[in-house]
């Protein structure tokens, strides 16, 4: 076997987090009087994927990211709200919501019987452990790779040296999936590590970052991995 070790991101690769972000902030809309329709919650998501670009660069910190965007959202619409007491609701909303990626659990199954897994993810360590275990998914990882515990994030070449280490295991036998080329393919591809882009959207690739595979449906990892 090629790839006995498989290195997954969580965020839209196994977990839906975009789906699960909408529910939190409809959930969230009840009680704030405030309605999230499309148009407002597409630019959550652009202000939200901004802001984790600016993470991966190293450009603001995680509890500037997580205390600042209800800020910068609600500044947009010039609305003032106490944006503590909104982050804080929508964390806990967010939190344990539970929706996968369409058919994540049965190719993690099947992956399991004859891999190793480990999860390597920049999401909140709370978040992650939370959403993972009431998945019911928590279990098929060997161990959690958070950058919340590691202190770097992808795609900074010491998040993946520090998972290399701890591994001991040689790079060859290793191999990246994600759905980002920012920090997934970009930081695999520094590291030296076979990397697998995961997009469902079959979107154009607009940067530089070049994966060794591509796939479109998680299942494909299975025939893929096997190799």
């Amino acid at each position: 076997m090629k790839y006995p070790i498989l290195l997954l991101d969580l965020d839209n690769t196994i977990l839906d987090t975009k789906t699960n972000a909408e529910k939190a902030l409809h959930q969230m809309s009840k009680s704030i009087d405030f309605p999230f329709n499309n148009e407002q919650i597409q630019y959550w998501h652009l202000l939200n994927d901004k802001l984790w670009e600016k993470f991966e660069r190293d450009e603001i910190t995680r509890p500037k990211l997580l205390t600042s965007r209800f800020e910068l959202y609600f500044e947009h619409y010039n609305r003032q709200v106490n944006v503590d007491e909104y982050n804080k609701t929508y964390l806990k909303l967010f939190k344990s919501q539970d929706t996968l990626i369409p058919h994540a659990k049965e190719t993690l199954q099947k992956l399991k019987q004859d891999h190793h897994l480990f999860a390597i993810s920049n999401g909140t360590k709370e978040k992650q452990y939370n959403q993972l275990t009431q998945a019911h998914l928590i279990n098929f990882f060997d161990k959690l790779y958070l950058s919340e515990d590691i202190g770097f994030q992808k795609p900074d070449p010491a998040f993946f040296e520090f998972v290399i280490g701890d591994l001991k295991k040689s790079k060859s036998e290793m191999l990246v999936i994600g759905d980002s080329l920012t920090a997934d393919i970009s930081g695999a591809n520094a590291a030296k590590i076979d990397n697998v882009w995961f997009d469902p959207q079959k979107n154009n690739n607009p940067t530089n970052f070049k994966p060794t595979y591509e796939i479109n449906d998680l299942r494909q990892l299975i025939s893929l991995s096997a190799n």
